[in-house]
């Protein structure tokens, strides 16, 4: 792959997991905003990427005394999705709307449908990078981050609730309600095709006795449409919520002096074990420092307990492996 086109892909998945941090940041005010910008430039760059490697061309002809630019977004998507009606198309063509129409609007919340966009938007661009570059968006983030979160009671969040009217300018909500009901009326044009473009969102909480009963329920959509069904999402510093710090001092309580780590085993165990491909264990921000799960300290107590020398063994794999390295 040419050093361009990998820097485009690696770029555009620097950008959606960005997008993706910020919109499931719930106080983050400018999050709306701020996730169509990175959506749309994660495309943008993605396609292009998918453009030259297939042997294309992704800059305009130079004009005399003009600086070189590349192609727009929309003339990125008519060259990848030569179909208007491509769903995929038509769902990025809609946020980027969005983006150009609503920047000079102030919306502090997202309405349902337009999150209903976002989500769909969201798992076709996991999609398109596996397919195109055979890469598992996945393998970079916890698939938990891929679920957008969505304020918990979606009527106090309708554009008719007395609420948002007294937060949101009449103009603002005249254009808001206007750009659902086109998403809804879109959405219901493409039959099967649906969830490509929109993801209906219902959320239903319940209280019970049994937690494994309760769930986050998404409608079955428009007409019989079955439902997609998707899993909780969860902010990584739950899922994640230990420094590496943290780690040695979890797994020394546990294992005792006989057995006491450092922070050097931590890093040989990632290094040894591939621990950045193990989003079950390991979560790095662009902005912070690794992060790790409950999961992976019990899984080192559980190596540890099965192999005495598992921490020597381990320091030595990397070292050997360090050596080879060395020129």
């Amino acid at each position: 792959m040419k050093r361009l086109t990998r820097n485009l892909k690696e770029n555009s998945i620097e950008a959606f997991i960005l997008a993706l941090e910020t919109i499931n940041k719930l106080t983050v005010t400018y999050r709306l905003e701020t996730f169509c910008f990175l959506f749309c430039n994660a495309w943008e760059l993605l396609m292009k990427a998918k453009l030259l490697n297939e042997g294309n061309k992704i800059f305009y002809r130079k004009k005399w005394r003009q600086p070189r630019r590349s192609l727009s977004l929309d003339d990125c998507l008519n060259r990848v999705f030569t179909s208007d009606n491509d769903p995929t198309k038509l769902n990025i063509r809609k946020i980027h709307e969005f983006r150009n129409d609503a920047t000079h609007l102030v919306i502090p919340f997202i309405p349902r449908d337009i999150m209903g966009l976002f989500q769909a938007g969201v798992l076709n661009y996991a999609k398109a990078l596996q397919d195109w570059f055979d890469v598992n968006l996945s393998d970079r983030i916890p698939l938990g981050m891929m679920v957008l979160v969505y304020d918990f009671d979606p009527k106090q969040h309708s554009l008719e609730h007395a609420k948002m009217t007294r937060k949101l300018s009449a103009e603002t909500v005249r254009w808001l309600t206007e750009f659902q009901e086109e998403i809804r009326e879109q959405a219901t044009s493409l039959g099967e095709a649906i969830q490509q473009f929109y993801i209906p969102i219902d959320l239903k909480l319940a209280i019970v006795k049994k937690p494994n009963k309760a769930d986050i329920v998404l409608s079955s959509g428009m007409g019989t449409e079955e439902a997609l069904i998707l899993e909780v999402p969860k902010s990584p510093d739950k899922t994640h919520p230990h420094c590496r710090k943290d780690v040695v001092e979890l797994v020394n309580q546990k294992l005792g002096s006989d057995q006491a780590i450092n922070s050097y085993d931590i890093v040989c165990i990632r290094k040894i074990y591939n621990l950045t491909n193990k989003a079950e264990f390991y979560y790095k921000s662009k902005f912070a420092s690794p992060q790790y799960s409950d999961q992976f300290v019990k899984w080192i107590i559980k190596q540890a307990t099965k192999n005495p020398d598992f921490f020597v063994s381990t320091r030595r794999k990397s070292s050997i492996r360090d050596k080879r390295k060395k020129p």
